[in-house]
């Protein structure tokens, strides 16, 4: 263990211990935040954190998003130049080969930067309320992925987050989600065709459903058998949804202020699918959250430096920052269905 990271840790451990009532910690932290360096070491301890927490929870948006990192702030193109398989020209004996016309078309998508600043207040620390930052990396992090979860959702709205996004969608259906409304809209999807007039084969598709159709959903693929009533009559037979779609159920899209927010379900090819339709983005070198301390407590008119735990110079606040850079957006609907639901 370096040097560094040592003291990172025992920052880190000790702050802890005081959190956890350890009197003699407490008095050690006192002493500690009078020295310039302690507030940086433990924003480094928490940064750590940061990022094992951010690590460990798994979000929704990854199950129906594809992961792109993108170089700058700039709006990134995506171009689909072939439109999609559509099989080679045959050549005959002596003869020169076809040239084939490019079907391009442009998928535009940027990040953007979110943020937060934490202070914590010399008053608090007068006060002996350590208490504040008792969870500082779990909130953070639960952040961060609460924030790449509802950008990314959003995509799937309008501007307004008041309808889906028809824009993207087109026709949006207000069919209720049933066994034979799905297999009408896989069974639409299933004939689709590419701008050569050639089929395309039907990538693995994700079922995203609002919170109030989750067990609606799993209950139609989940099950190995089908039975109907005819009269007296019982037919038995092979669930034909069983394992077809995958079921996301996707909190954020209650985001959608429609009446019907809570029964809507879509379509979307799976993210390793060669025409993903959502795509959610990271800045090169920043893909995780990144935390900050600021250092910025002045000097006294005698001369010397004063400790950060001082606090700044402004208005007696320690500061934390949190920065994450994330965008989302949709670019191919040629295998997506949509419906408000009933």
């Amino acid at each position: 263990m370096t040097t560094n990271l040592k003291k990172v840790v025992e920052a880190y451990q000790l702050f802890e211990r005081a959190m956890n009532g350890d009197l003699r910690a407490k008095a050690d932290v006192r002493e500690s935040l009078t020295t310039s360096d302690f507030p940086v070491l433990l924003g480094q301890g928490y940064q750590r954190k940061l990022l094992a927490q951010y690590q460990l929870i798994d979000p929704v948006w990854q199950q129906y998003s594809v992961r792109s990192l993108v170089p700058n702030f700039k709006k990134q193109r995506l171009v689909d130049i072939l439109g999609g398989a559509r099989g080679l020209s045959r050549v005959a004996e002596a003869t020169e080969y076809p040239t084939r016309d490019f079907d391009e078309k442009e998928y535009d998508f940027s990040v953007e930067k979110y943020g937060d600043r934490i202070p914590l207040t010399w008053e608090m620390l007068i006060n002996d309320e350590l208490g504040a930052f008792r969870n500082l990396d779990q909130v953070l992090a639960a952040d961060a992925r609460f924030t790449e979860g509802t950008v990314t959702a959003d995509a799937l709205l309008n501007a307004g987050r008041t309808d889906l996004n028809t824009s993207f969608f087109g026709t949006v259906a207000n069919d209720a989600l049933t066994a034979d409304a799905l297999k009408a809209a896989i069974e639409a999807l299933s004939s689709k065709r590419n701008s050569a007039g050639q089929t395309i084969v039907r990538p693995s598709l994700k079922l995203v459903v609002a919170p109030g159709l989750e067990f609606i959903a799993k209950e139609l693929v989940a099950a190995v058998e089908v039975r109907t009533t005819n009269g007296n009559r019982t037919t038995v037979m092979n669930n034909p949804l069983a394992g077809v779609v995958d079921v996301v159920v996707e909190p954020n899209l209650l985001r959608n202020t429609n009446a019907k927010a809570n029964t809507t379900w879509i379509l979307v090819p799976a993210p390793g699918a060669a025409r993903p339709a959502v795509v959610t983005g990271f800045l090169q070198g920043q893909e995780s959250p990144d935390l900050r301390v600021k250092n910025d407590q002045g000097v006294r008119p005698g001369g010397g430096s004063i400790g950060s735990g001082e606090g700044s110079f402004d208005d007696d606040t320690i500061q934390y920052r949190v920065r994450h850079v994330v965008g989302a957006a949709v670019i191919d609907n040629q295998f997506t269905f949509a419906s408000r639901g009933a």
